[in-house]
């Protein structure tokens, strides 16, 4: 959200956000900060938790990253409502240990059928504009789910 500038609609889809240390750490390293590292820094809708597993998450850096594992893992201890995942290895571990999980995409669309944004297809454009990739079946099924095929 924060590569096309709306963090703002992650805070009205969940209200609050928990993101592990290890993820704050990816995008906000002062230096070297990503899109959005300022914003989750200063932000007061996101808080930074410790993970306390660090045994499930070494379990998991043999297939993962180090912020999807420990997501993965922080997502079970506070018991999330859903976790927020686009990597696809990632994915697939944290629905079989029962997560759900919902990712960029996946926001977008339910902001779009709630009426927080207007049109999808402006922000995906945008996203892909980023770097972000988006098949083009996956592009056009999605416009055509919120009506704007």
């Amino acid at each position: 959200m924060a590569r096309i500038g709306r963090l703002d609609l992650l805070q009205e889809l969940a209200g609050e956000v928990h993101i592990p240390a290890a993820v704050l750490e990816e995008v906000a390293t002062p230096g070297d900060e990503r899109a959005g590292g300022a914003e989750i820094r200063r932000s007061s809708w996101i808080r930074v938790e410790h993970v306390a597993d660090r045994r499930v998450v070494e379990h998991l850096r043999a297939r993962l990253g180090r912020g999807e594992s420990e997501s993965i893992v922080l997502a079970r201890e506070l018991s999330a409502d859903f976790l927020v995942l686009d990597d696809a290895a990632a994915r697939r571990v944290a629905e079989g240990e029962g997560a759900r999980v919902i990712g960029l995409l996946g926001l977008l669309v339910h902001a779009r059928e709630r009426g927080m944004i207007a049109k999808l297809k402006p922000l995906l454009e945008e996203l892909k504009a980023t770097g972000f990739y988006i098949g083009d079946s996956l592009y056009h099924d999605l416009l055509h789910r919120v009506g704007e095929a």
